[in-house]
């Protein structure tokens, strides 16, 4: 006997309400083939594709008048109008990728699963759907989709949070690094920030080059994410490229103090490289950054301070006092640079205060 659908389960299933069955049975658009003994609706297979066609025909923007009209069309072929659509789809709507793959396997298939036919009527309102929190709710519920279907639709998602849940989504799939990797080179400038952000979520340590290669993006929205990535990951070899950054202006100084404060000790000769040779805003940013690390490396840093003092000579005020601040972080090597600027007029006052807190 053939499998027969109620209508509480095809509700279920699809997401479409009865109410909207009932409609289309008002309509006289899908009329289920059969009744049980207690009058309830029951839906057959010719039904469910039936219900696949209005939906597919319903996204493509036509009316359910239209719709009916199409349907009525003798010559109208089911696997042809799967077809048709999927092309529509691959064409102009690149956000439901994911679900043009699930129509061309219905279409091509000897022998249709109709569980998957349920699947795809789901897909199509739910992927569809204008409203961001059914799209959020889709992507919470990823078990459906595949690798590549939830990466189609991270393509074209525009909403923030979903797309946010679109990633945390792919970083629990152990092939999404690689395919983040490998996409992010000929990827759109929109796309990048969130395959950088999906690869720092992976905590893939080995992707780190390719993240390092995104710093050199002219888009900021790309270096940002790029560097918050590398935060995660903490790769040592990122502390040059990181480094060579503090200042520039192209990222917050703040977001990189924090990634290379994470690398500990193999973030010192960089940054106290760009502490001596960097523009202003650098030195300044470079000498924080050592003051930061002196908790983290201990006896590592000491051997910096000679280079921190140094910069209490230097011209530019910011400089002078972020090296300050730095050399009481060295415990007692920094002491004496520190008791060296007591009497100088700008700084003075707060090397004085340092001294007190330290005896204190």
């Amino acid at each position: 006997m053939a499998r027969t659908w109620r209508i509480g389960e095809v509700a279920e299933r699809t997401g479409l309400t009865r109410r909207t069955l009932r409609h289309y049975d008002e309509l006289g658009l899908l009329v289920p083939s059969a009744r049980s003994w207690g009058d309830y609706r029951l839906y057959d297979e010719t039904d469910l594709l039936r219900l696949l066609q209005i939906q597919n025909l319903k996204a493509l923007g036509l009316s359910l008048g239209e719709i009916t009209a199409a349907l009525a069309e003798p010559s109208l072929d089911a696997a042809a109008t799967l077809g048709s659509h999927l092309a529509h789809l691959e064409e102009q709507i690149a956000s439901e990728q994911q679900l043009a793959n699930r129509l061309r396997s219905l279409a091509e298939a000897d022998q249709r699963s109709w569980e998957d036919v349920l699947d795809a009527i789901a897909l199509t309102r739910r992927q569809s759907h204008r409203d961001p929190i059914v799209r959020l709710r889709a992507a919470l519920d990823p078990g459906q989709r595949t690798t590549a279907e939830l990466f189609a639709a991270l393509a074209t998602e525009a909403d923030p949070a979903v797309q946010e849940v679109l990633v945390w989504a792919l970083a629990q799939r152990p092939e999404a690094a690689d395919l983040a990797a490998n996409e992010l080179p000929t990827a759109e400038p929109a796309l990048r920030p969130a395959l950088a952000r999906l690869l720092g979520k992976t905590g893939d340590a080995t992707k780190a080059a390719v993240l390092i290669g995104l710093l050199d993006d002219p888009a900021a929205a790309v270096v940002a994410a790029a560097v918050a990535a590398l935060t995660q990951l903490a790769e040592p070899s990122a502390s040059a490229p990181l480094a060579a950054l503090l200042g520039t202006g192209r990222v917050a100084d703040a977001a990189l103090i924090d990634a290379l404060a994470r690398l500990g000790s193999a973030a010192i000769e960089p940054t106290a490289e760009r502490l001596r040779t960097g523009p202003d805003s650098a030195r300044a940013a470079a000498a924080e950054l050592l003051g930061r690390l002196g908790g983290s490396v201990g006896s590592e840093l000491g051997a910096l301070t000679p280079s921190l003092a140094a910069a209490l000579a230097d011209p530019t005020p910011e400089v002078r006092l972020a090296a300050l601040l730095a050399l009481a972080e060295q415990g007692d090597d920094g002491l004496a640079a520190i008791e060296s600027m007591t009497t100088d007029p700008q700084l003075g006052p707060v090397a004085k205060r340092l001294l007190e807190l330290r005896a204190g």
